[in-house]
């Protein structure tokens, strides 16, 4: 009961104190979409150099999907939504990332990301429409500044949450506002909102926004596969409820089925378009991580949990209690300069020893730095920089100080297992993709998956994202989903 009592006068403080501002200040904005006075931090001007700076980070950690084709129709699709959204003055960008897991999200100022993982799970041009269209809806009603503001106000923290977490988010780039407002759930009303948002700009751009309640259904059927990625999935971020899901549907008009949903113009995209993940920046066989991009390959303790990014991969410990990061970057610096270059950008750190190491036959740098969090508490962070060819390797072993000695042996154990990849076998690894095949009206889903050599691991999988069962016939001429 003291705990109810003190949550309650915790929370009408903060009520009286945003009043106060509102009051006091220029902090309440008028919000585009409902018109009403908010407290938001950020000017527009704000808003975009923020969507600016984290559209870069974005990029920068979990990697552009590159094909011309395909970026070019998600900018078609996307810009004619924009005439109809409340903002449309906003430079919008649309951009598939290089990312098998299902998701779709928005920064401020009008930058909006698709993974291909959710293009594949898409059966319409429709269907994408409408989480454009939501993303838009999150854009336009300014509910991410909306959130960042009220952690200020509150100051507690965001994805971060203890020292490890807080010094590993820092050495893997993740410790930025921009990026860390992916991990931030919107509340119930933001994503009704957001649902509502999106069926009006699709239905005056001409879609049918019935495809919203097929996209659901898929992403219940299919649910949170977010496992393994720094990035969440798209349940995750935008959690479905059967109440949101009945409203969505109250939202609909009879002459909404007259509308544009484009079954073949959107399935015609996706021919060749990479599933699941990509071997060539790095996959995972027994308790070893290879990466043919970079040409390296390195171990680590069985039960240690991997999380892979384009441009860097990182276990944790079973106990979540210490963390080892390897990141590659092009550099053409020596190896002392680098390292300095590296230490001179964390904060509250004190280098407590450095000099070369031999390390399987080359010569690294090491360095072992001792970092203060915003938490007190002390942490060991130990880096081998490692060149091979055009890049500088960054090996990196974290834990608190008083820990970091009963994890020495599991990272040593990891370090000294990194060397270049040599083997064409795996070298030469292919990602699958995407094929398309007409249905021939008399076989089954699962007889054309048998007849196409169609892994059966991925039957059920893809039988989900096709829309039918497994022993459905579907009608002559339609466009399947293979995996090859």
């Amino acid at each position: 009961m003291a705990g109810e009592n003190f949550t309650r006068k915790f929370r009408i403080v903060v009520i009286l104190f945003l009043g106060f501002l509102c009051l006091q200040f220029s902090s309440c904005a008028v919000n585009p979409v409902t018109g009403k006075k908010e407290i938001i931090f950020f000017s527009e001007e704000s808003e975009i150099k923020l969507g600016q700076q984290t559209d870069q980070e974005i990029r920068a950690q979990f990697g552009v999907y590159e094909d011309s084709r395909l970026t070019n129709y998600l900018q078609r699709v996307g810009q004619a939504l924009v005439p109809h959204t409340h903002r449309p003055h906003l430079n919008y960008q649309f951009t598939i990332l290089n990312v098998p897991l299902i998701n779709a999200f928005a920064v401020p100022g009008g930058y909006i990301y698709v993974t291909r993982g959710l293009l594949a799970a898409l059966n319409s041009e429709a269907e994408l429409a409408l989480v454009l269209g939501h993303e838009l809806g999150h854009i336009n009603a300014r509910h991410s500044v909306k959130k960042l503001s009220q952690v200020m106000i509150v100051q507690i923290g965001l994805a971060v949450a203890g020292a490890l977490s807080e010094t590993m988010a820092k050495i893997s780039g993740l410790a930025g506002i921009g990026l860390q407002l992916l991990f931030l759930k919107y509340s119930r009303d933001d994503e009704r909102q957001a649902d509502e948002l999106g069926i009006l700009y699709a239905r005056q751009s001409g879609y049918n926004p019935e495809k919203m309640i097929s996209f659901f259904t898929t992403l219940e059927k299919l649910g949170d596969l977010s496992g393994g990625h720094q990035l969440p999935g798209f349940l995750s971020t935008h959690p479905l409820t059967s109440e949101r899901i009945q409203r969505a549907k109250s939202l609909l008009h009879p002459e909404d089925s007259k509308l544009k949903i484009g079954y073949s113009s959107y399935l015609q995209q996706l021919d060749k378009l990479i599933f699941g993940e990509d071997p060539r920046y790095g996959f995972v066989e027994g308790n070893t991580f290879y990466h043919p991009h970079f040409r390296l390959q390195i171990s680590f303790p069985a039960q240690w949990k991997i999380v892979k990014q384009p441009k860097q991969v990182s276990f944790t410990a079973p106990d979540q209690q210490a963390g080892f990061i390897i990141q590659g970057e092009e550099s053409t610096a020596n190896l002392e300069a680098y390292a300095q270059q590296k230490a001179a950008q964390l904060e509250q750190g004190i280098v407590i020893s450095q000099g070369t190491e031999n390390l399987n036959g080359v010569i690294s740098f090491q360095q072992t730095i001792k970092l203060t969090t915003s938490e007190n508490s002390t942490i060991i962070l130990r880096q081998n920089f490692v060149r091979q060819d055009r890049f500088i390797f960054t090996l990196s072993s974290v834990a608190e100080e008083d820990k970091y000695p009963g994890y020495q042996d599991a990272f040593q154990f990891i370090t000294f297992s990194f060397r270049r990849l040599t083997d064409s076998r795996y070298l030469n690894r292919q990602p699958r993709r995407l094929v398309l095949i007409k249905a021939n009206g008399h076989s089954s889903l699962r007889q054309i998956f048998q007849k196409a050599n169609t892994p059966q691991e991925l039957w059920e999988k893809l039988a989900i994202m096709n829309a039918i069962t497994l022993d459905e016939k579907p009608p002559r001429g339609r466009l399947i989903k293979l995996v090859k």
